[in-house]
Formats: structure tokens, C-alpha cells, sequence
């Protein structure tokens, strides 16, 4: 399941670098650098969480809700 979410964020990052780069540049040779220089498979990473925070988040919607 991991793989599969990391494949769907590096295809997800590379739209969106490539729609930053169409809109900031205009050549094409431009845009190429661009992708490729954020374009990586490491910010495709996950990193798991393995406490729960709910408590802590719950209290400090409160105080806000006051």
C-alpha cells in the first residue's frame, strides 16, 4: 500500500510542477529545468505518524471555540 500511494503523490507532484511551470515560463527548455530540478522521487516519501493526537488537537480546538 505504500508503494501505491508513493507512486500516486510523485505523479501528483509532477502535475503540479508542471502547471507551476507553464505558468512562470516560457520556454519550454525553461520548464524542463524546472520539473527537473523538484522533481524527485524523495519528496514522493512518507513518513508515518505513530502517535495519536487527537486528545491534544481536541483541546486546543476548544480554547479557540471559546
Amino acid at each position: 500500500m505504500g508503494d501505491f500511494l508513493k507512486n500516486i503523490i510523485y505523479l501528483q507532484n509532477h502535475e503540479l510542477l508542471t502547471r507551476i511551470a507553464n505558468d512562470n515560463f516560457k520556454e519550454e527548455l525553461d520548464k524542463e529545468d524546472f520539473i527537473k530540478k523538484y522533481h524527485k522521487k524523495n519528496f514522493a516519501h512518507l513518513i508515518e505518524v505513530k502517535r495519536d493526537n487527537s486528545e491534544k488537537d481536541e483541546k486546543k480546538i476548544k480554547r479557540l471555540m471559546r
